[in-house]
């Protein structure tokens, strides 16, 4: 259902950059403090410089409150601190953007994601981030849901796909959903849902781990997930994982197909235990098989770092 409330524009919090001091050497770069810096989805910016430690990034944060921020950009340099601004907001304020994705072909729109499901067209130009149209909820939401993965795929034909995933918890798997989609001036539409699969991992092993914690789909169609434990306190610690999780293919009816793998099959590409105490809540993938990862620590804040996955 279209959410029906038509809000005046907002105006979040007024625009900044701040440079977080540097992370330890361990290549951890901090991009957020507190509890309300964290990274809880990410996109790296089409068209922008990519390399060993170079990047442009677009960051959500899963806050609520409404002077709150919603949505950052990091700028990521070799040798030099993050640079990190915060952005207005204009528009449907959302509540707890949990994931984002870049808008194949379409430099600087997004699709932002709350945890409850509420699809965001978002537009980052000039400073700010405004919303095109009014939110949608994804299909098959249930009341209940909590997502945390998204991700957008264009195929050879030039058609685009959504992916998107709840998160799961324990004994209870993910699941994850595909569609073809639109993105038009006033919103995405989605089509119908064409694939549906649940999902579990083996590490974290931990019974509040969350299965999926972000999502991500590749060019080659490989679909990828992090997943997280968090026990629920602000401290941690906390443990997560890395997984090449299967296939997005499309069928002779141009209907998205999902291929994930069960969860015996599954080997971690990145892992992160207690000592590491990292909550990895956001990916994003670059050319030659490169990688950024994104923190929600809580009271630790957010952080970022650059990786290589595969060969």
């Amino acid at each position: 259902m279209i959410r029906n409330a038509v809000i005046a524009s907002v105006v979040l919090c007024a625009s900044f950059a701040t440079s977080p001091p540097a992370g330890p050497s361990d290549g951890w770069q901090r991009v957020g403090s507190g509890s309300r810096g964290g990274v809880s989805g990410m996109a790296t910016a089409e068209g922008a410089p990519v390399g060993d430690g170079l990047a442009d990034a677009v960051v959500v944060r899963g806050n609520s409150g409404a002077r709150e921020s919603r949505v950052a950009t990091v700028r990521l340099r070799p040798g030099q601190d993050p640079v990190v601004r915060e952005l207005p907001w204009f528009g449907v304020l959302p509540a707890g953007l949990e994931a984002l994705d870049a808008v194949p072909g379409l430099p600087g729109h997004y699709i932002a994601v709350t945890g409850g499901g509420d699809a965001f067209h978002i537009v980052v130009e000039h400073g700010r981030a405004t919303v095109e149209g009014d939110p949608v909820a994804l299909p098959g939401r249930r009341d209940g849901d909590a997502y945390e993965g998204f991700a957008l795929h264009r195929d050879r034909s030039g058609r685009t796909f959504a992916v998107w995933a709840t998160r799961g918890g324990g004994e209870r798997p993910a699941v994850v959903r595909a569609s073809s989609v639109r993105i038009g001036a006033y919103g995405p539409y989605f089509g119908t849902v064409s694939a549906r699969q649940e999902f579990a991992v083996p590490f974290p092993e931990q019974a509040e781990v969350r299965h999926i914690s972000d999502l991500k789909v590749l060019d080659d169609g490989t679909v990828m997930v992090s997943s997280a434990s968090d026990p629920g306190v602000d401290d941690g610690p906390f443990t997560s994982a890395v997984y090449d999780a299967g296939r997005l293919t499309v069928n002779v009816a141009h209907d998205a197909v999902l291929r994930l793998k069960p969860t015996h099959e599954l080997v971690p590409l990145a892992l992160f235990t207690e000592r590491d105490d990292r909550k990895i809540d956001a990916i994003a993938f670059l050319p030659g098989r490169r990688a950024v990862w994104g923190t929600d620590d809580e009271r630790n804040g957010g952080s970022v770092k650059f990786d290589r996955v595969g060969r």
